[in-house]
């Protein structure tokens, strides 16, 4: 898996990466990724969904910290034991959208991230405290496990769902 960066350079390395090997993998597989079978009863497309809800959330969480507010984790509704139930129903709500429109907020969120990333002080990003919602670890940590840790396993998904296919 993939490691907790320890520096801004490291974290903007490592998500930075991660999503440019993912969109790489995305568009060597082409459109027709969308439809395959990808984990448990998901579409790659489905799957590319919930990693598009996770980099929004994250960066929305930090904004609401920076205003001084604590929001609802992982997502109002929900506790962390029951991201299963989240995560279906970030599926279910994307199945009306295209591919092409999750492959585009998918990019716009990491577009997202690097702006974010870009505008917190090192403390802010690194430092243990600044927002209450983090709790006991520093926000590149939540950062890099909602952006480059789901970019990774994606690729891995969309790699393995290509070769079951027969498309490789």
């Amino acid at each position: 898996m993939t490691t907790i960066p320890g520096t801004r350079a490291e974290l903007v390395d490592l998500v930075q990466s991660s999503f440019e090997k993912l969109q790489a993998e995305l568009d060597d597989a082409g459109p027709a990724a969308a439809k395959l079978p990808c984990v448990d009863d998901w579409t790659v497309k489905d799957m590319l969904a919930v990693r598009f809800w996770w980099t929004t959330s994250v960066v929305d969480w930090i904004v609401a910290g920076q205003k001084n507010q604590v929001p609802v984790l992982p997502a109002e509704g929900y506790r962390w034991n029951e991201t299963p139930r989240l995560n279906a129903d970030i599926v279910k709500q994307a199945r009306k959208e295209s591919y092409r429109s999750i492959r585009t907020g998918l990019a716009q969120g990491y577009q997202r991230v690097r702006h974010t990333i870009d505008a917190l002080s090192d403390e802010e990003l690194l430092s243990v405290g600044v927002f209450e919602w983090a709790g006991k670890y520093p926000v590149s940590r939540w950062i890099s496990i909602n952006t480059a840790r789901q970019y990774t396993t994606a690729r891995t998904f969309v790699r393995r769902a290509v070769r079951k296919s027969g498309a490789a």
